[in-house]
């Protein structure tokens, strides 16, 4: 009896030795795996503007203005609310100071989009930018980092 006793104490000791050595291996290349990841996201991340920091942002305003229509079909609105975020803490006065010439460049880019120039991401992206440089190109230092839609309706 004794003896059958020791062939199963080292049958379990064999077995819990074996689950500790995969359990350590799948950790081990657990670890490999999402390392590798991170390195990856973090050269993306040297690319681009880091999306950890967020800088200096001014509350441009809320906008109600027609959209451009064929002649013949109903009117079409946009409502939308825009919040910059600026590349120099200066820039937030200047915005503030030209704030006339800023909703007149918002408003004018605004006015002369299609319901389909600004539907999907695609087309919201390129409104984005295009506000983006229209607004920079009214500061004299600095520039807008990101256009942000607060909100936005298409009617």
């Amino acid at each position: 009896m004794a003896e059958k006793f020791e062939i199963d104490l080292k049958v379990i000791i064999m077995a819990v030795a074996l689950v500790i050595i995969a359990a350590v291996g799948s950790a081990y290349v657990t670890f490999l795996v999402f390392s590798r990841s991170s390195v990856e996201v973090a050269a993306v991340g040297q690319e681009e503007p880091d999306k950890g920091q967020f800088g200096p942002v001014h509350q441009v305003g809320e906008f109600t203005v027609n959209l451009m229509v064929p002649q013949g079909f109903s009117p079409r609105f946009v409502r939308t609310g825009l919040v910059v975020e600026v590349t120099d803490k200066k820039c937030i006065a200047e915005l503030a100071r030209r704030d006339p010439q800023v909703r007149d460049a918002v408003i004018s880019i605004l006015r002369t989009k299609t319901q389909e120039d600004i539907s999907g991401a695609a087309g919201m992206e390129k409104l984005r930018q295009e506000l983006g440089r229209a607004i920079s190109g009214l500061l004299s230092e600095g520039s807008i980092a990101n256009v942000y839609f607060t909100e936005l309706v298409v009617q």
